[in-house]
């Protein structure tokens, strides 16, 4: 069937490529796909002057500069600018979890490996993607384009972003944290599950009051402080108790 517009053609072209592409990567596709692909299909039905007669009615005359302002009117409407940084869903989010509990990853550079191997592996999140509603393969990299996934580059935006929230990811323990459920009627908040067993390491037994200090530094703190910094402004709170302490009793016996 032919293409009523070179927009729509780009289109047919990424369905066909089907894999994360950038600006430049499909202009040289959609240039392939045009005189090797859809010419086939075009002259098996009309012949040949009828295929140039046809680039010619939707504006594909001179080959590279036609060819390459139908890819950018593209991808500007689907993609939008490339200085923009993309917007993640947080499914994506959910996914870079999942991938570093599936491969156990153990620096940034393996997170990004792990991270696009799910994405983009028969077995990985397409599989799931597909079977759940009966989808068509070639609409997933537009489903990942509008989640937020556009290009290779954008798997690495993603790890970082991520990497913001969790900087302890590589941590063994953090890793088990992960892999937990979420308990039911309150998110498994991994990060403070995690101070706390630092702060276990440091002082085996706690108070009550002792455990909800932490919570309360915790949630004051998460956003500004390391989880080593955390531990220390606690180690504060502690030795400051135990000075008050002591001082108290001094005073009492003087007394």
């Amino acid at each position: 069937m032919l293409a009523q517009s070179s927009f729509e053609l780009v289109t047919r072209c990424y369905e066909h490529v089907n894999r994360l592409l950038d600006k430049e990567e499909l202009k040289k596709a959609f240039v392939s796909f045009v005189f090797e692909t859809y010419q086939e299909e075009v002259v098996a039905s009309y012949g040949l002057d009828a295929f140039h007669e046809h680039l010619e009615s939707i504006k594909l005359t001179n080959c590279r500069k036609d060819f390459d302002t139908a890819v950018e009117d593209w991808y500007l409407l689907h993609i939008g600018n490339e200085r923009e940084s993309a917007c993640f869903h947080d499914i994506l989010f959910s996914l870079v979890r999942e991938a570093i509990v599936t491969y156990h990853s153990g620096s940034r550079e393996e997170l990004i490996r792990d991270v696009t191997k799910l994405l983009t592996s028969p077995t990985g999140f397409v599989a799931k993607w597909k079977n759940e509603l009966q989808r068509s393969m070639q609409s997933y990299y537009q489903y990942l384009m509008k989640l937020g996934i556009r290009t290779y580059a954008d798997i690495e935006s993603l790890v970082d972003a991520w990497l913001i929230e969790y900087p302890n990811a590589f941590d063994k323990t953090q890793q088990r944290l992960f892999a937990k459920p979420s308990r039911r009627g309150r998110p498994n908040n991994a990060e403070l599950t995690l101070l706390l067993e630092k702060v276990h390491e440091w002082k085996p037994n706690l108070t009550p009051q002792e455990k909800e200090r932490i919570r309360k530094i915790y949630y004051y703190h998460r956003k500004s402080l390391t989880t080593l910094d955390m531990i220390e402004k606690f180690k504060n709170y502690v030795q400051m108790k135990s000075a008050a302490s002591i001082e108290e009793e001094t005073n009492q016996w003087a007394n």
